[in-house]
């Protein structure tokens, strides 16, 4: 990792702190410390300035959704070393919650495919149908 792991209140206060309180994407005042890669897929709760982002919650719900993606966040934080989990390459794209995104802009199931969390959203994004990612 490029930078120390954070507890939960520290993380919130750094994020902030460099994103001068506002959301990365549209300038509107922040809400969220987003952590731009589940914290679910760190074994130590993904704590990391270079894995958060502020975010205001239209633009939050989008990142969840993934209809605003992870390269998306990072380059609006200006994050060129992220934090990533353990097994995850530096030379794939992945959605928040770790599925592996291809060139031809299709999904392998990632450790959280299964998550509830991740499939509610995934589901209101448009991105599953009937159990497995709907485009291709």
């Amino acid at each position: 990792m490029s930078d120390p792991l954070l507890d939960r209140p520290a993380f919130k206060a750094a994020v902030f702190a460099r994103d001068n309180h506002a959301c990365v994407i549209c300038g509107a005042p922040a809400d969220a410390a987003h952590h731009i890669l589940e914290r679910k897929l760190f074994r130590d709760g993904g704590y990391y300035l270079s894995n958060g982002a502020s975010l205001c919650p239209d633009c939050h719900y989008e990142a969840e959704k993934t209809t605003l993606s992870v390269e998306e966040v990072r380059a609006a934080c200006r994050i060129d070393n992220p934090a990533l989990p353990p097994g995850f390459s530096a030379k794939a794209a992945y959605d928040k919650w770790g599925n592996e995104i291809h060139s031809d802009g299709t999904r392998s199931r990632g450790p959280l495919f299964n998550d509830p969390g991740a499939r509610k959203i995934l589901a209101e994004a448009g991105i599953l149908y009937d159990g497995t990612f709907g485009f291709g």
